[in-house]
């Protein structure tokens, strides 16, 4: 199994970010690899888990596909965001920087488009 965590702190690449994840999904079906995705948005990414963000609808679909889209909790503070404020199934870690260490040391895969 690949398992990967993408990082994005930066609203400008969530378009290339998705993109990579749904090329990398694709992939991997086609040829028929287990996968486990993690997509930690941190810093200023945070607000594009707000419902009625721009990348909704992209990033429900590639949760249907098992993607797991984790925003960083203290980003949230920073951005004034509460969890209910969040996209359904989009989970909230401590802080996005451990949430990276902790993937890291169980052989994620680390992407920073």
């Amino acid at each position: 199994m690949y398992k990967v965590i993408y990082h994005i702190d930066e609203r400008e690449k969530w378009s290339l970010t998705l993109g990579n994840v749904t090329n990398m999904i694709v992939y991997y079906q086609a040829h028929h690899i287990d996968y486990q995705i993690e997509v930690l948005a941190n810093s200023v990414a945070v607000c594009d888990y707000l419902k009625g963000s721009t990348f909704q609808s992209q990033i429900l679909s590639l949760i249907e596909k098992k993607v797991i889209f984790v925003a960083c909790h203290n980003a949230m503070e920073a951005h004034h965001i509460l969890a209910e404020q969040l996209m359904e199934n989009i989970q909230v870690v401590d802080a996005g920087v451990v949430e990276l260490v902790t993937k890291q040391s169980e052989r994620f895969a680390y992407i920073k488009p």
